[in-house]
């Protein structure tokens, strides 16, 4: 954390000196905690941050960065630019031979060479390296392999100088090396623009800053053509299949800076002429055809949904419907299983057909109608195969159907060796009926992959609700097929009696049609966690940027006109707010006590001086903050009212913030899982994973058999070796997975995770941060997934004039999909 009074100095501040010890080092991610004898300051040893790939002691280096003061470490030198010099001195360069550096010079050998070379000892090194057989010990054999070790580490350090010399961090600077090896400069001057598409983190804005310095032009074709690609990814990332001409043009435009469209539509042009992109000629709101854009996957993908989903939706299955009603009726007597008539109809008509969809709100009984339908088809002597996009919820199906499910992507059964899955059309499921739950979550690329594998004769069932936030990836296949009229929809919309008692599916409906509930205060009423109702709001705060600032201001000057004042006056106070006082209150501000926030000890207290209400039931009267407040739920209340092995998930609307996902994760794992000795962890860019942490995977591994949003437990962790273990669950089931250095950053910690993470997956416990400062987040289908996340127990934490904000408003953000136009069109 940068100290409050420094500013961010306009030219990075150089730091020169001597390595005296590599204290941490990171070989994934280049991260290194460095003591540094400097010259400027020779009697201190420094601490230097810096991301490089390999630093040894005893080299003489000069850092560029700046000074910033860590809350646990005090101050330290971030540096994002390093330069090797020559050692300084002869014990410098006897230490740096000695470290490491060269494979076959160790410390005793590294002595012999300096004593034997002196300062000419580099020289020998870089100019006459076969001079070394003249030191004892080093034969030819010895040579041959310092003489490659050296070489490797010489072109290590040009490939980092280079990369440096055109803006790129030294954190970015490792993953590149890491990436492209020795022919890195020759990858980067050809087109920078890869290290947009090769490296994780690195995005167009880099890669531009790059490809300028080197010298390509502002309006080079090159740059051009990379900004359209990047609009195109970015649209996709934000679920849009397509982007239309004109906007892809006005994107291209402000990201450059550019007036030039007419250059920018010829680039678009050529990058279709070439192949480079896909077209669709789609209607506009007045009817006429327009240019759509597309990535050729998706373009692709859009196209087979279509086309797949035409072909099943237009053939039904002939049955005798009287012999349907009598195996439904007796199927339900030996389960004891009452259906009410909507669900009854709802099953009759989805055996019948090739394709169907089943929707319907939490309480419904999508369940039940799902377990009818499965017995029904069964009874038919069909086999019959459950799928689910994620673990928690292929296993939630398994148990209250009684018939294994699995994950898309394991049924699907993924062929490292081809980039792609095994079962397709030329090798189908082997399956009558195809029942996949959560639908909502397919995205286009998943949902073309799963029509691939239903065989031709084959009968498909999607069953989700539309209303929850669409997939993570491009395209709203759910809506859009639900929208297009083409698949048979049936919608249950009943709430059953034994649902209405539960008050997280009755303020999850209420939500949805967009009315705030009223939800109860157990500061209001205390009872209600004996009673253990299962939803519950606790009124809270959390500190604006704004309202620190001012915090930290007045508490900053005071402290400096009261120290000044007792120099003055030896040691007589003096009053901060005596006229003439440089101290000046914002109007907003106007209201506060100043003397009372002066003598506030805790950031609880301090919020209330600043707020100008305070809720009657609002945690701070109990010193608790909202940051607070979460964290003492999650460690002690939640698992005294609901046992010490209830499974809790903070989940959040964003991941930035006092409430985002980030800040929420350290604060937990400090409280609930803190370092100690014995306890191994391994520090990630700063980023701490300990053994016992909860951690979610970020993106999907085939390798390892992990897919994204899977949350486990780190059972073993290997320091040395950089290495992990993390044990999966899923219901009963478990699989222990061993994270190697190259797969550690698809790891973060799962304490908090966003509120889109969660889709697809239930939790006993959900504590849902719902606060102004999640603004830009806050709609209505948002607020709905969270709540409906939750198994036993939803406690919303925040002010209710957020919550007030999100279900009163809905996204207007449509995605631009075609799949709804295509299914009406003749695409068979």
């Amino acid at each position: 954390m940068q100290a409050l009074d420094r500013q961010t100095p306009a030219e990075p501040e150089k730091l020169s000196g001597i390595v005296k010890r590599v204290t941490f080092h990171s070989a994934e991610t280049g991260y290194t905690v460095l003591k540094v004898n400097s010259f400027q300051r020779p009697h201190e040893d420094l601490t230097v941050i810096v991301h490089q790939s390999k630093v040894f002691a005893g080299a003489t280096v000069d850092f560029y960065g700046e000074w910033t003061t860590h809350p646990s470490y005090g101050m330290q030198f971030k540096a994002t630019k390093v330069i090797e010099r020559k050692p300084a001195t002869a014990n410098a360069l006897e230490k740096y031979l000695g470290s490491g550096l060269i494979k076959g010079v160790g410390p005793v050998t590294a002595k012999r060479i300096v004593r034997h070379f002196g300062d000419k000892t580099l020289d020998v090194f870089e100019s006459s390296i076969e001079r070394l057989t003249e030191v004892e010990g080093i034969a030819k054999l010895k040579l041959e392999m310092i003489s490659k070790a050296w070489a490797e580490h010489q072109e290590i350090r040009n490939v980092m100088l280079f990369l440096q010399s055109h803006g790129i961090s030294t954190l970015f600077a490792v993953k590149i090396y890491k990436t492209y090896g020795n022919e890195a400069i020759e990858i980067v001057k050809m087109n920078p623009y890869r290290l947009a598409a090769d490296i994780y983190g690195i995005g167009f804005f880099s890669a531009d800053k790059v490809a300028l310095s080197l010298g390509l032009a502002q309006d080079s074709t090159q740059r051009l053509q990379a900004a359209i690609a990047h609009v195109l990814q970015n649209a996709r990332e934000e679920g849009h299949c397509y982007l239309t001409q004109e906007q892809i043009v006005q994107a291209v435009a402000g990201l450059l800076s550019l007036a030039d469209a007419a250059a920018i539509e010829a680039n678009l042009l050529e990058m279709e002429r070439k192949g480079e992109l896909k077209v669709r000629l789609l209607p506009d709101e007045e009817g006429a055809a327009q240019k759509c854009f597309y990535a050729h996957s998706l373009y692709y993908d859009e196209q087979y949904i279509a086309t797949k989903v035409k072909q099943l939706a237009s053939r039904q299955i002939r049955l005798n419907n009287e012999h349907l009603q009598q195996d439904l009726e007796v199927f339900c007597q030996l389960h004891q299983i009452t259906l009410s008539e909507e669900q009854r109809q709802s099953v009759l008509e989805i055996a019948t057909r090739r394709l169907s969809i089943l929707t319907g709100g939490p309480g419904c009984g999508k369940t039940t109608t799902t377990r009818a339908l499965v017995g029904v088809l069964q009874f038919m002597a069909r086999k019959v195969m459950l799928a689910a996009p994620t673990g928690r919820a292929a296993q939630r199906m398994s148990e209250v159907i009684g018939v294994e499910a699995k994950t898309i992507h394991r049924l699907l059964e993924w062929d490292p060796s081809k980039g792609g899955f095994k079962r397709n059309e030329e090798e189908p499921l082997q399956t009558d009926v195809l029942i996949v739950d959560e639908c909502s979550m397919l995205d286009v690329h998943l949902a073309a992959s799963l029509l691939r594998a239903v065989p031709a004769d084959g009968q498909l069932v999607l069953i989700g609700d539309a209303d929850q936030l669409p997939a993570v990836g491009a395209g709203n296949v759910l809506k859009d097929m639900i929208a297009s009229g083409v698949v048979p929809s049936l919608k249950l919309t009943k709430v059953f009696r034994q649902a209405q008692e539960s008050l997280i599916i009755s303020y999850a409906h209420q939500i949805n049609s967009g009315e705030v509930p009223r939800i109860e205060s157990p500061f209001h009423k205390p009872e209600v966690w004996q009673e253990k109702r299962d939803c519950l709001f606790i009124d809270s705060e959390e500190a604006t940027s704004e309202q620190l600032r001012f915090i930290s201001k007045v508490k900053r000057m005071t402290w400096e006109q009261a120290t000044n004042a007792a120099d003055e006056t030896e040691g007589a106070a003096a009053d901060p707010y005596q006229q003439g006082n440089s101290l000046s209150i914002p109007d907003k501000f106007s209201h506060v006590d100043l003397e009372a926030l002066l003598k506030a000890r805790r950031h609880s207290e301090e919020l209330k001086e600043v707020l100008h209400r305070v809720h009657p039931w609002s945690s701070l009267h109990y010193g608790l903050s909202a940051v607070g407040m979460v964290e003492k739920l999650y460690e002690s209340i939640i698992p005294r009212y609901h046992g010490k092995e209830a499974e809790i998930q903070i989940l959040s609307p964003m991941t930035k913030g006092s409430l985002g996902t980030a800040n929420l994760n350290k604060v937990v794992q400090e409280k609930i899982n803190p370092a100690r000795e014995g306890k191994a962890q391994i520090l990630m860019g700063g980023r701490m994973l300990r053994e016992g942490d909860r951690v979610i995977q970020k993106r999907n591994n085939y390798d390892l058999n992990v897919f994204n949003g899977d949350i486990g437990s780190i059972i073993q962790v290997d320091s040395e070796e950089m290495e992990l273990s993390v044990c999966f669950r899923a219901g009963k089931e478990a699989k222990e997975v061993r994270y190697t250095k190259e797969h550690l950053l698809e790891l973060d910690l799962a304490y908090a995770i966003t509120i889109h993470k969660s889709q697809g997956s239930e939790f006993e416990s959900v504590i849902i941060p719902v606060a102004t400062q999640h603004f830009g987040m806050l709609f209505r289908n948002l607020i709905y997934t969270g709540i409906t996340r939750a198994k036993k127990l939803a406690v919303f934490v925040g002010t209710r004039k957020a919550l007030a904000l999100a279900v009163n408003k809905q996204s207007t953000a449509a995605r631009q999909t075609a799949l709804a136009y295509l299914l009406k069109q003749d695409v068979a």
